[in-house]
Order: C-alpha cells, then structure tokens, then sequence
C-alpha cells in the first residue's frame, strides 16, 4: 500500500516531470494571451485550502517573472468584490477542479469578458472545462486526499507559469529562463536528505513535539505560504492540535503574549531580510516560553533541522516536506489511521455545506 509518507518521497519525480513538459502544459494560455500582451496588468489567484497556500507560496515569485502585479484571493472574499479589473488574467486553482466557490467565482468573471485559466489535474475536471484555458497541474494521480503532492506541483506550475509568461512580454530571456529551471531542478537534489534528516530530527524531539496542544509557524516571503501549508497539513492530518500560520512579522505583533509552555513554535527561516525576526522569536519561546524549532538557515541547538536549500527561488519547495513529515509523524505515532481517497470515509462537509460539487 502507497502511504502518505511515499507521496513525499514522490515529490521530485513530479517536479521534473512538470518542468519536463512545461513549454506543452503552458502552449494554450500563451495562444490566449498572445493578442493581449499589451493589455495585460495582472495576474489574480482564487483557490480554496491547499489551493489558496500554494498561491501564497508562489505568488512573490510570479510578479517577479513576469513583471505583472500579482495576488491571491480566497473565493468567498472574490466573489465578494464589485470592481473587476478586465485587462487581469485569473487563474483559478483546485486539484480536483470540483471545488464549488471556486467554479463560481470563475465563471463570474468569465461571464465579463474577462480571461480565466484553471489549474487542476485534468483536463476533464468541471473547472478545466468553464475556464477559457486549462493549465495541467502535473500532480498526477494522488492517492491521498491530504494534498502533499499536489501542493508542491501547483507551486513549481504557477511559478513556471510566472516564467513563461515574462518570456511572452520579453521580460525574461532565455538564459534567465534557463537558469530559472535549472534552479527549479535544483530543488530534487536533496529531497531525500531533507526527508530522511526530517524523519529523524522528529525522532529527536517527539516527546516534545507530542505533548503539547498547539502548532504555530512562522514564515517569511514565500515560506508564509508554507507555513500556512504546515498549519493546514497539521490540523487535517495528526487530528490532535489546534494549528495557525503566521508571517514572520504579522505573528509577531500580539500571538505571542498568548503563547505557553503547551504551544510550539516551528520558525521556517531562510536566513533572508527577516532573518532577525524568525531568531528573536526562536529564542524568546526556547529561552522564556517552551518549544521552538528552527527550520532550515541558522539552527541554534541540536534540537533545530539546519539545512541550506539547494535552491534560490525555488527553496520554498524544500521546505515543504519538512512541515508535512511532522505532520505525518505526529499522526502515525499516536496510532491515526491515515486513509487513502479509495477508502476514506464521507467528509464532513457533507454535514454542512458540499464544498467539492462535481
């Protein structure tokens, strides 16, 4: 049997299969958007869940590339707005393309003349088929419903869309997109090291990481979204702890008088511009509070995962499957059964409201 932990592992041959077909998964939007070139302004993600983290994730990274102002927006707070920018590309995201507030968000604005794109894992989902252009997620077949693999293959696909589309506009040539990918590639270098360092760095500190009540991380730039990621995989995976995501500095500014020695704190850190901010609040929780964990640039003790991606732009995806390992430890070492989609029982959402409607 595949188990979660196996999807994690699988994530580089992923990777390289997306950026292997990546001038076919990108052909259709570029014939779309050929003629508005000159027009076009920004670039506006709507997704839901992993959907929405994935966006935040990458988001930073398309404006770059593409040299559009680009952001993100959750489909209730989308439908929400009465001003709709008609020189926008909106790029609706979900895995399964079932996702109900997303599809009409889509088609709310389709409906104006507007260009939409889906990214979803087929070109037969409902989404794929409403959008003017489908972009393939290049996730493949997932066997678990907690999307892992799937986060990952929408953040490497909407950052090459990034980089496909400022190659259209002559913002990026070809030997930056080149090095573009081949840092993108960079990131299977040490994917297994990552995960097998994750594995034990858990080891090390489970007594800790199982007594306590509540995960908070922190994340800078695009390691918010990863944070917000881990806090999501956390809650829906282990089933045991309340969890939030932060900004590194937006979490800074009130949480913490409420934190205790039952909370801990994961500080994703990439040693960049707020690389003050993730060692202050490591060292406040470590040294005053309880439980900090440092992730990746700057561990301060044995009890931190110190690691340097191999990547630049890129290096959000390294960080990724250190979030959902722990994740997935936490559930399997205190006995949760983790099911695949074939044989995971009705949602709850069938309870309240039918989120996924096909």
């Amino acid at each position: 049997m595949v188990t979660l932990l196996d999807c994690i592992y699988r994530v580089p041959a992923v990777i390289e299969s997306i950026v292997e077909q990546r001038e076919v998964t990108f052909a259709p939007l570029l014939e779309a958007v050929k003629d508005r070139l000159d027009d076009l302004n920004e670039i506006l993600f709507v997704g839901s869940g992993t959907s929405n983290t994935c966006s935040v994730t990458a988001y930073r990274f398309v404006e770059k590339a593409s040299c559009l102002s680009t952001s993100t927006m959750i489909p209730n707070e989308f439908l929400a707005k009465t001003v709709y920018n008609p020189k926008a590309l909106y790029v609706f995201v979900s895995q399964s393309g079932t996702s109900t507030l997303t599809q009409q968000a889509l088609k709310k604005v389709k409906a104006m003349g507007c260009l939409t794109a889906a990214i979803t894992e087929a070109p037969t989902t409902p989404l794929a088929q409403a959008a003017d252009v489908h972009i393939d997620m290049g996730c493949g077949y997932e066997e678990y419903g907690m999307r892992t693999i799937g986060y990952c293959a929408s953040i490497l696909t909407e950052m090459l869309m990034g980089v496909a589309l400022g190659q259209a506009r002559g913002v990026v040539s070809e030997a930056a997109a080149a090095a573009y990918i081949e840092d993108a590639l960079a990131v299977t270098k040490d994917h297994k090291e990552i995960c097998d360092r994750t594995l034990t760095w858990f080891d090390h500190n489970k007594e800790a990481l199982m007594d306590v009540d509540a995960f908070v991380l922190y994340g800078p730039g695009s390691l918010y979204g990863v944070a917000l990621e881990g806090a999501l995989k956390i809650l829906e995976i282990a089933k045991r702890f309340m969890c939030v995501g932060y900004e590194m500095d937006d979490g800074l500014h009130g949480p913490t008088m409420g934190f205790t020695q039952r909370h801990a704190v994961i500080v994703l850190n990439d040693g960049g511009k707020d690389n003050s901010l993730a060692m202050g609040i490591a060292q406040y929780m470590k040294n005053d509070v309880g439980h900090a964990y440092v992730i990746g640039a700057n561990p301060i003790d044995e009890d931190d995962l110190g690691f340097t991606p191999a990547s630049k732009d890129f290096a959000c995806l390294e960080y990724a499957p250190v979030v959902e390992i722990l994740a997935y430890r936490l559930a399997v070492d205190y006995g949760i059964e983790l099911k695949d989609i074939k044989t995971q029982d009705p949602l709850p959402e069938m309870k309240y409201f039918n989120t996924h409607d096909e």
